[in-house]
């Protein structure tokens, strides 16, 4: 995770500190409508973020309910020449080997409403993230039977005769070159997986014995905690703390001045930051296959990470990943300032600018979101990883309340810029690993 501007050291370098001058005047310590000025703009940085949160559930419109026909529905993508090939070549004579008749196609990518029909099937009938797949089948007579992906023709008519199949199954086949494994799951417990070959009889009476068990779900909560943490490890956002801390402390601000600034100054790092991951979860989310975009972005972290770990060796090549010089002068001519509206900006710029630098991380974990939450559960794990973010400058501030200890924590940060670095490379390699396995 490299340095977020090109002056990282000199900036958290503290201003010297001139001796025998006299006390700040009024004007430069305390404000006297401090802590209402403190409280107005801490409402306006949470104003903006209530309505940002709002405004993006607004566009992740509720899908419509769906009844499914007596029948067979396939919804799939066109513009995907291997599913057409399937969709001719195997899934339709299957299906009308197995007398399902009528059958009706459905191509989400140029008729955009039957993505949004096929949403609502999902949501309809419960169908977790990891069981969906951009070609699915859902076959109704008596019984419901779902197929997700590419389901072997062979497979697919023995599920439709088998008969003592659950009243609700769901065969699921993702992949799109050599097939050697499948899933089953009866809407009940956790998904089973068996050898391609295996006869699906193998799990109808696994659950006819078991009766489906408890469905194990991702460990979410730790992983996006920890990423969170790993992430927040962040010396740019840290060199810019601890200058504007020490240029306080020069300007002989009280304490309480510190605190009430360095809080607005993490709250709209925070704002920035989540800001960015609303966006980004916003567009994964809709888009025709999150799955897809996730391992895409699983893929690009570990590149990413990889880079970030090589780097130091490679004193050749140059680096992108820092904020240009022209943001650091904003931001510093921001801080210089010294005032609580400064802070608020100064911070919002770092939380803009952290992402370019430390971002790899964050992208592959919201891939990993959108590809197995819903919106909404997304939306919960993405502020659960931002106060994790944030972590690192809140005990970093109050390390910092004190004069002696916010210089060594300066010393400390500048010591060990690379050391942080090396353990955020390594972690986006190490969650990169994971979106590619768990999409």
């Amino acid at each position: 995770m490299p340095h977020c501007h090109e002056e990282s050291s000199a900036a958290a370098e503290a201003p010297p500190e001139s001796h025998g001058e006299t006390p700040a005047s009024p004007a430069a310590g305390v404000p006297p409508r401090g802590w209402r000025q403190f409280v107005l703009l801490a409402l306006v940085l949470g104003g903006i973020l209530a309505l940002a949160s709002v405004a993006a559930s607004l566009r992740v419109s509720t899908p419509p309910s769906v009844s499914l026909p007596i029948g067979g529905t396939v919804f799939y993508n066109e513009a995907c020449s291997d599913c057409a090939a399937y969709l001719a070549d195997e899934l339709l004579p299957a299906l009308a080997a197995a007398n399902v008749t009528p059958v009706v196609v459905k191509d989400y990518i140029n008729t955009p409403a039957y993505r949004q029909e096929l949403r609502g099937v999902n949501d309809g009938l419960g169908i977790p993230f990891e069981l969906q797949s951009h070609l699915a089948t859902f076959v109704r007579d008596q019984r419901l039977t779902v197929f997700e992906g590419h389901v072997p023709a062979s497979l697919l008519q023995e599920s439709l005769s088998l008969v003592d199949r659950p009243e609700r199954l769901l065969v699921h086949q993702d992949s799109m070159g050599s097939v050697d494994a499948y899933g089953a799951w009866a809407f009940d417990g956790s998904p089973q997986h068996y050898p391609i070959d295996t006869s699906l009889s193998v799990y109808s009476a696994w659950y006819a014995t078991n009766g489906g068990g408890v469905r194990e779900s991702p460990a979410m909560l730790p992983l996006v905690l920890a990423t969170g943490l790993v992430d927040g490890l962040n010396p740019c956002a840290f060199a810019v703390l601890l200058f504007f801390i020490s240029f306080l402390y020069v300007s002989r601000r009280p304490r309480i001045e510190v605190a009430r600034i360095g809080l607005l100054y993490i709250f709209a790092v925070f704002l920035a930051y989540l800001l960015i991951g609303l966006g980004l979860l916003l567009a994964i989310t809709v888009s025709d296959d999150p799955h897809l975009i996730a391992r895409v972005a699983g893929v690009f972290v570990i590149a990413l990470g990889a880079f970030v770990l090589v780097q130091p060796f490679l004193r050749g090549i140059p680096n992108p990943f820092h904020t240009p010089k022209i943001a650091w002068n904003h931001i510093r001519a921001r801080m210089m300032q010294g005032t609580q509206p400064a802070a608020a900006v100064a911070g919002f710029l770092v939380g803009l600018c952290t992402f370019p630098c430390s971002g790899g991380i964050y992208v592959a974990v919201i891939g990993l979101l959108a590809a197995q939450t819903t919106y909404w559960e997304g939306l919960g794990y993405l502020y659960l990883y931002n106060l994790a973010f944030v972590l690192p400058l809140v005990l970093i501030l109050a390390v910092a309340s004190n004069k002696g200890l916010a210089r060594r924590t300066t010393s400390w940060e500048r010591r060990h810029t690379d050391m942080i670095r090396q353990v955020s490379g390594a972690a986006m390699i190490v969650v990169g690993i994971l979106t590619v396995v768990l999409a």
